[in-house]
Order: structure tokens, then C-alpha cells, then sequence
């Protein structure tokens, strides 16, 4: 084991890992933001983690202050792992993990502009590597780009590893004294099959990176629409249609019925004839439980099958811990066989044990005599579906005709979507936050006492034309202070705005918040819930809520935020915590008491605004200022605000805009009031989308709220006389 957070400089050339993949063709190269990058290595993080695999786990991550939200699942993998390396810029001191190793990078050095994650050990190996390509609109960079592919070629492996031992000056890891090249293809057929089905897979576009698997990308296309009661007519024809360019010695796959094997559908001229379980290849599957290879004889029972072949493949196919059938491939003699029938074989047999196990279809499928009862190749229980077991009627076997062997034809594939009936992959705790952002939450607005500019470091500064569904709104960030009223600069009359007092420097008994905020984030970016709900409780039952949203749900919120825009968290990371900071929010505003007797104030969102947590955010500070407070939601149309108003008679009503779009339906809002009989509220209104498009400002007839939350509801209290 290494010692904790050992670091080696590098004085190395640093050269670049994507050169290793230079010879893949254009057109199988992609180009994926950072949220594809997230999933697929992701996928092969869960197979070391979900088989206990003893690997070697390199990972660039362009600069250490990217791995800090890495820390929890990387030091899961640590105690899992034979070795862990992190390479990147030393912009910050890399945290203490009992076995990984760190290796600074020299800024500008080629690795510093490369996401790569590899994995090598005798049972599985591959690696993904990519460059970065900024995106430009206008000539701003909006989002990271990264080319790159993903490999299981055991050359570019080792070859890889071999340059990054050299990177760190190091010995390289022992050599692999025999690779298992049938595990490593059933567990890469575990991987296409995550990402074909990952709810992610559509939008991201991740089955291009699969190209190395030209098969199992075919069958997984041909069984998009696969239910239960299609399975046999449907997957098990497109399995054999895609073996077909591998080899051209017949297939044929068996189906286990009453400890005989009955066949399902081949390839041969004529129907081939059933098999028994306890003899031949058949009985070395069961009781080698994984795929078995051998040379055919004059008594081989196998013979019959495929008489052209010299030898022949057998691959158990599995629904979940039942053995349901067994794939047979023929080909040449073993000594001269391609490399690749085995494999493949393998591949198209582990994709079809999945298959099987999503579409529950081991229910009544008697398992072999066996103590300890067949393995399912490490297939994850989870992938269980809950579809209603519905076994495929018997159907007789396909002719095939002696001139041209055919099949029986697989309907053609819909348009590219995840299988309907499968749910997606499963996700361990560690989640999918790959990379990070830089860890240096805004200061609190409670602990400046100069708040910065609009644009200053800290603050997400948004990209023309990006809507993200993230970071909080303006006057919800440190800085700026409420704006002159509009009609100063020229746009429609407005309430008059007050300067911002200096914001509350007290200090907190005993805070740590920075400490709080780092571990949060951490939490929240691994998808832990668990951890994330502890440091809650551990919060509230020390700190006042006030102080909490300000000094740790904030900070986090907009640290996050920040990485989104960055392409440094994916959106799946993004929304699991923001709608962990938003429930948070939610229940102090539930738990809260109003004053029957103070002025009431209502908020929300603007019209088709469906991000509220800014919104949130003020309806609770206004509650603490002394408000009343009635809290719309999302998306309040404007129809509904006139009919409100005369109900409710509110002192205030405020909306939020954090999209463009929202912000343009703010401009009716004035207009609707005004037409109002009085007492009409005072209308006040912010959000992210008034720094993208500050001309909207001068057009809405309101106060524009941008500051510290404290101190705008401070003064608000203080306009409309409410006592605490």
C-alpha cells in the first residue's frame, strides 16, 4: 500500500497519452462534454468496484483542485485497487488518501489538457482518452469539449502505462503474466450494455463510443423494443446475426428445457437435434461455469451442429442465477482459430445473459445440481426488471435453406433508444461526478466586508445564450448591491432603490464553514446521500438556520454551479444537489411561523421559470425579516396575478427569472399591476437572467434586487415598518 498522499513532481516531458490513440479513424473519434465523460468512466470504475478487481487505476484530471468531489469514491476504489495514480496541475495540495499517489503536472504540459482514465488488471483493462476542444461561440469558450475515444486494445494499455510509469519516474506495475481474455470480454459486454441503456445514453449520444463492439452495438440495436414474450423470436436471431461476419463455421443457440437442451434457433441446413445437458461441451460449461472452447471429434454430440467446423465455442447464458441456455460458435481448429470467435462469442453470450436477467426471464428455469448454484458473471443483481415473467410461447425452429442459411429475421430496430423494458444501469453510491470544480466557494456574504463587483472571481460569470438550470440568481450572490431604479438609466419607472447597508460581520461561535462546505460538496457531487443528510444534522443542531443557508447551502449551491458551467460537474450531479439544497430550503420554509399581523409578502417564479431556489431563498430571509410570507412555486402565470393581488391585497410580490425567456415575462408583470385598483404591491423581482441581459432590467417596472439577501430584506423590513 502507498503511503498517504505521497506526491511526485514531474521531470518528465509529460507527453501526451492521446498521441497512443492517434492512428483511430476521424469518424470514430467523439466529441463529448464533460457529462458523457462522467458516465462512461464511471462504467468502468463499477466493474473494479462491483467484481473486486485488483487493478492499476491512472486518472488525469487535468488539475488537482478537479479530484477534490473525487475523494469519496476514489478512496472506495483505493482499498479495492492494486494501485491508484493521479496526474494534474498542482494548482492546490491534493487531499490525503491511503493509497493513491499524486503526480504534479508542469502547467501547459500536454496532460494537463487531457481527461484520460485507465484501468489494467489480468481480468479487465481499457481506457478512455481524451483531449480538450473548447467550444466557441462569438469567441468565447462556452462549455469544454473532449475528444477522444474509448479502448479495450491491450496494446494501447500497456503502452499507456508504460509512458505514465515513465511520467512519475517510477517503475512500471508488474506486467500481466496472463490476461483472462474471456472475462475481459464478458464484463466489456456489461459495459456496452450500461451505456446503451443509460438514461443519459439519447441526449449524450454514448454509443458511438462503443465502436470497438460492432456487434454488440448491432444486437443491442436490434432489441431495442426485446420484451419478454419477444425474447426468443426477436434477440436471440439478432445474437446470431451479429456473430455472422466473426466466423463461417454455423451457430446455434439451445434452450434449457427439463435438463435437456432443446434448440432455439442456428444456422445449419437442417434442424439440428436437441442435446443432453450431462454430456459434451454442454456438461463442461456446467461445470466450468463460463465459456469453454475444444477441438470437435468423429463422438463429439457437437459434430452434428455445425459438421464444417473444427472446433467449437460454448457460452452459458445466464437469467440472473439460472442457467437458461448455452450459445454454440463454431470455427476453425483451436490451434488456428481467430483470436477473435471466442471473444466475441463471449461478448454476444454475457450481452444476452443481461438481456435475460433485465427481462426476468429465469423464473422457472430449474437451475443445475449444485451446492453452491451457477454464477451469474458478476452481472449486478439490480439489473433485475420488474416486468411480469410472460415465457415465450413455443415457436418451431426457422427453416433454413441448405443454399443460403438464413434466420429467422429480427424486426428492424426503432429509431436509436434504450431498451424500453430495461431499467437503466445501475449507479453505485459513488456516483457519477467525475470532475469537479475548483473548490473555492464565493466568501459568504456575512464574512465580506467589501462585497465584490458583478464579475468578479467567485461568481459564475454566464455565457450568452446559456439557460443553465443552475447557480443562484444575482441578488442572491455576494456584490453590487441593489441597482439605481430603471428610469435612472433610462427605462421605465420604478420603485427607488436604497443603498445597501455593510453587511453583518459578526462572527459565528466556534463555524467551521469552510470545512462544512468542502465535505458537502463532496457528498453532493458523489450522489451520497447518506453523508450528505449527516452533515445537515450535524449542521442544524448547531447553527441557525439563517446562518446555515448563508454560509454553507449558498456557497455550495454556487460552487456547483460554477463547475456546471464550466463542463466540470454533470448535469446528473447538478440536479441531485440542487434539488437536495432546494428540499432543504423548502422545509425551513415549511417549518416556519409568520406574524398573523405583518405585512404579507408573496414569491415566486416568473412565468415559465421552473428554477425556484432563489425564490426560495428570499421567501425565507423575508420570513426572518418579519414578513408574511406566501410562497407560488414554479412557473406562476401571468393570468393568475391580477385575481391574487385583489385577494390576497400583499404589501409585496416578487418574482424570480433565471432564464431569458422568464425574464421577458416579467415586463407584463408592471403592466398588470399598474392597471390595478390600489392598494397595489410593490413589485420586486432578480435572478441569473439580468446578468446575461442587463438591457431587460430598464424594461421591467419594479425594483431589481441584486446583493446580499440579508441585507435587501433588511431593508425591505425597514421600507414597510415590520418588526420582528
Amino acid at each position: 500500500m502507498v503511503s498517504p498522499n505521497p506526491m511526485t513532481s514531474s521531470r518528465s516531458p509529460a507527453p501526451s497519452l492521446f498521441k497512443l490513440v492517434g492512428g483511430v479513424p476521424t469518424e470514430k473519434l467523439f466529441r463529448q462534454p464533460a457529462d458523457a465523460l462522467v458516465i462512461i468512466g464511471r462504467q468502468l470504475e463499477l466493474i473494479i468496484q462491483d467484481d473486486q478487481l485488483p487493478a492499476d487505476l491512472a486518472l488525469g484530471t487535468l488539475r488537482f483542485s478537479l479530484f477534490r468531489l473525487h475523494q469519496g469514491r476514489i478512496a472506495q476504489l483505493a482499498n479495492i485497487c492494486r494501485s491508484i495514480t493521479v496526474y494534474g496541475e498542482a494548482d492546490v495540495a491534493p487531499p490525503e488518501i491511503d493509497g493513491v499517489q499524486f503526480v504534479a503536472l508542469p502547467a501547459g504540459a500536454p496532460l494537463t489538457q487531457e481527461w484520460f482514465l485507465i484501468v489494467d488488471s489480468p481480468d479487465f483493462w481499457g481506457g478512455l482518452f481524451t483531449r480538450i476542444v473548447p467550444e466557441r461561440n462569438d469567441g468565447r469558450v462556452r462549455r469544454y469539449q473532449f475528444e477522444g475515444t474509448l479502448t479495450a486494445d491491450e496494446r494501447t494499455i500497456s503502452r499507456a502505462m508504460l509512458l505514465l510509469s515513465l511520467v512519475r519516474q517510477q517503475a512500471a506495475p508488474p506486467a500481466t503474466a496472463e490476461r483472462n481474455y474471456t472475462m475481459q470480454a464478458m464484463r466489456w459486454a456489461r459495459v456496452a450494455y450500461a451505456l446503451y441503456t443509460h438514461s443519459e445514453s439519447e441526449r449524450l449520444n454514448l454509443a458511438p463510443s462503443l465502436h470497438e463492439f460492432p456487434e454488440l452495438l448491432e444486437l443491442l440495436t436490434a432489441c431495442a423494443s426485446t420484451t419478454p414474450a419477444t425474447f426468443v423470436q426477436q434477440a436471440l436471431p439478432a445474437a446470431l446475426q451479429a456473430l455472422q461476419p466473426c466466423h463461417p463455421d454455423g451457430d446455434a443457440i439451445y434452450r434449457l428445457e427439463q435438463e435437456q437442451l432443446v434448440p432455439v434457433v442456428w444456422h445449419s441446413p437442417q434442424q439440428p437435434p436437441p442435446l443432453p445437458l450431462n454430456q459434451g461441451l454442454a456438461a463442461h460449461v456446467r461445470s466450468a461455469r463460463g465459456p469453454v472452447t475444444a477441438t470437435l471429434t468423429a463422438t463429439s454430440p457437437e459434430q452434428v451442429l455445425m459438421p464444417s467446423a473444427q472446433a467449437v465455442t460454448a457460452v452459458p447464458l445466464f437469467a440472473k442465477d439460472a442457467l437458461w441456455g448455452i450459445l454454440y460458435v463454431g470455427h476453425p481448429d483451436v490451434a488456428q482459430q481467430p483470436a477473435d470467435v471466442p471473444t466475441t462469442a463471449a461478448r454476444i453470450g454475457a450481452l444476452l445473459s443481461e438481456l435475460l436477467t433485465v427481462l426476468d426471464l429465469g423464473r422457472g428455469v430449474a437451475a443445475p445440481p449444485d451446492a453452491f448454484g451457477l454464477p451469474d458473471f458478476g452481472l449486478p443483481t439490480s439489473y433485475v426488471g420488474s416486468s411480469p415473467y410472460a415465457p415465450p410461447a413455443p415457436a418451431a425452429p426457422p427453416s433454413m435453406p441448405s443454399a443460403s442459411p438464413t434466420m429467422s429475421p429480427a424486426p428492424p430496430a426503432a429509431a436509436r433508444a434504450p431498451l424500453p423494458t430495461m431499467p437503466p444501469a445501475p449507479v453505485s453510491g459513488a456516483g457519477n461526478g467525475m470532475v469537479i470544480p475548483k473548490l473555492t466557494p464565493p466568501s459568504s456574504p456575512a464574512r465580506s466586508a467589501t462585497p465584490p463587483s458583478v464579475g468578479a472571481a467567485g461568481a459564475p460569470q454566464p455565457v450568452a445564450g446559456d439557460t443553465s438550470a443552475f447557480g443562484l440568481p444575482a441578488w442572491m450572490r455576494s456584490g453590487g448591491g441593489m441597482l439605481p431604479p430603471p428610469a435612472a438609466r433610462g427605462g421605465s419607472p420604478a420603485t427607488p432603490a436604497v443603498a445597501a447597508p455593510p453587511p453583518d460581520t459578526s462572527p459565528l461561535p466556534d463555524a467551521n464553514w469552510n470545512d462544512l462546505q468542502r465535505r458537502l460538496m463532496s457528498a453532493l457531487v458523489a450522489f451520497d446521500r447518506r453523508t450528505a443528510e449527516y452533515l445537515w444534522e450535524e449542521t442544524v443542531t448547531q447553527y441557525r438556520a439563517e446562518e446555515i443557508c448563508v454560509e454553507l447551502l449558498m456557497p455550495v449551491q454556487i460552487a456547483i454551479g460554477e463547475g456546471w458551467h464550466r463542463g466540470e460537474v454533470s448535469v446528473a450531479a447538478e440536479h441531485f444537489a440542487s434539488r437536495f439544497v432546494e428540499i432543504k430550503m423548502l422545509n425551513l420554509l415549511h417549518q416556519g411561523h409568520d406574524n398573523p399581523t405583518a405585512p404579507l409578502a408573496v414569491i415566486g417564479c416568473a412565468q415559465a421559470e421552473q428554477h425556484e431556489i432563489g425564490a426560495i431563498m428570499l421567501a425565507l430571509f423575508m420570513r426572518w425579516a418579519g414578513f408574511r410570507i406566501i410562497y407560488l412555486g414554479q412557473n406562476v402565470p401571468n393570468s393568475t396575478l391580477a385575481d391574487m393581488v385583489r385577494q390576497l391585497r400583499p404589501k409585496l410580490l416578487g418574482l424570480s427569472a433565471t432564464t431569458v425567456e422568464a425574464a421577458h415575462n416579467l415586463t407584463e408583470v408592471g403592466h398588470i399591476l399598474s392597471r390595478l385598483e390600489p392598494p397595489v404591491p410593490q413589485f420586486i423581482f432578480g435572478g441569473m437572467a439580468f446578468y446575461e441581459r442587463p438591457d431587460l432590467i430598464g424594461r421591467i417596472q419594479g425594483m431589481y434586487l441584486d446583493g446580499d439577501v440579508r441585507s435587501i430584506t433588511r431593508q425591505l423590513a425597514e421600507m414597510h415598518g415590520v418588526r420582528k
